[in-house]
């Protein structure tokens, strides 16, 4: 009898373990700034992606889907076509050749609230950019897809 309730025990153990379907979808929350943008966006008009520092300057996120789904200045912050964030000034982009990041004195101008995943593999954005743009200071690697944001 004994043995018949382990038996039991561990065939509904191993059912639950292997039955129940892991969340692929992994929700992070986070408030920061948008301080820059992908620089081969604005010189070929692709969808602008934008650079997002968290508050506690420990992450630096990129997303392309705060934009307009089309190039237009003033470049559109919004997270629905119907729910503009902000509108930032086609002169913040005017750097672009030589810096992913909005001028200095407004860096912290663009405060935003997110709820984001991790892009995966075919998600994430590659543009093909020209070799007179300086993207030293530019890493697409940590793109994310935001779910909601607010100001």
């Amino acid at each position: 009898m004994k043995n018949i309730k382990q038996i039991v025990t561990l065939v509904i153990g191993l059912t639950t373990a292997f039955s129940c379907k892991k969340d692929d979808i992994d929700l992070k929350q986070a408030e920061g700034y948008i301080v820059g943008f992908d620089p081969c966006t604005i010189n070929h008009h692709y969808r602008i992606g934008y650079v997002i520092i968290t508050a506690d300057l420990k992450d630096t996120l990129i997303t392309y889907n705060l934009s307009d789904n089309t190039y237009k200045m003033p470049a559109s912050v919004m997270c629905s076509t119907s729910d503009t964030i902000y509108k930032i000034p086609e002169g913040y982009f005017s750097n672009f050749r030589n810096s992913a990041y909005f001028p200095k004195s407004v860096q912290y101008e663009f405060k935003i609230k997110l709820v984001f995943t991790k892009a995966n593999e075919n998600e994430m954005v590659f543009n093909v950019c020209t070799h007179d743009i300086n993207q030293a200071d530019f890493n697409n690697a940590k793109q994310v897809i935001i779910k909601s944001a607010t100001k």
